[in-house]
């Protein structure tokens, strides 16, 4: 992942002791938060992210309170980074990756802007086991952020409209691939010893979507919404087993139309 270092856009040093962020302890991160701005037409680029850290500090905070943010362009910037736990999601903090768009959420972003902010929880998957949520700050507070479009983007699966010609099919099919294995092995389900979280469950919450089931938020976590629309798709089928678990069989079958 390419980003712009702490030391590349000059980050005050944390406004602590020993002049650290506490750490992240990454066994206990289970999801990444996304969050936006809130201001219209305010600065952009370097000079945000450096507006961001002044406004955090004046607050009392340590520093920047995001572990990631991503500007109007779809740059990448390092807030406290991986190793550091965040401080911009009250009651998560030591069990999430925050980031957040510099820009407004009201409106939708340019597309670099999404890609980007899928790069990094594709990022963040790979680094904490897989098996993380993806959710937004209001469905974590009492909170607008991050704002109309973007929450709903979020929440519906962070799909990303690309032109085709630019498109790594190979990576594609090696991507779509990989889950159906993980689903071969550990089937999806609200119960142990089956997959409850992870960019399996959102990817199937996602198609579920598509072919016009309710599973509530494509957030990554297989709740009471995801196991009824499950059932309500393979009773459509008629071959599938009507349980509620995505073994892969029900899978293969969402994928297929």
């Amino acid at each position: 992942m390419d980003y712009i270092s702490r030391h590349q856009w000059g980050a005050t040093p944390p406004v602590t002791s020993s002049g650290k962020f506490t750490p992240l302890r990454g066994g206990r991160v289970r999801g990444v938060v996304v969050h936006h701005s809130a201001v219209k037409d305010g600065p952009t680029g370097t000079a945000a992210v450096v507006a961001f850290e002044g406004h955090h500090i004046r607050k009392g905070w340590d520093g920047i309170a995001y572990n990631w943010l991503v500007d109007e362009t779809g740059t990448i910037f390092e807030g406290r980074g991986w190793d550091a736990r965040g401080g911009a999601t009250r009651g998560w903090n030591a069990k999430s990756i925050s980031v957040c768009f510099t820009g407004h959420g009201d409106a939708q972003p340019r597309t670099p802007v999404l890609s980007s902010l899928a790069t990094v929880v594709g990022e963040a998957q790979q680094r904490f086991g897989g098996n993380l949520w993806v959710s937004t700050h209001r469905r974590k507070g009492s909170t607008t952020c991050p704002g109309n479009w973007l929450g709903q983007w979020v929440e519906a699966g962070m799909a990303v409209d690309q032109n085709p010609s630019d498109t790594d099919w190979a990576g594609i099919i090696a991507y779509f691939r990989a889950l159906r294995q993980q689903v071969e092995q550990r089937p999806l389900g609200r119960w142990w010893p089956n997959l409850r979280r992870g960019e399996a469950v959102r990817l199937t919450q996602r198609r579920l979507q598509e072919r016009g089931f309710s599973p509530g938020a494509a957030d990554g976590v297989f709740g009471r919404r995801t196991a009824a629309a499950v059932r309500a798709f393979q009773e459509t089928q008629g071959f599938l087993k009507v349980n509620g678990v995505v073994n892969v069989n029900t899978f293969g079958s969402l994928f297929v139309q």
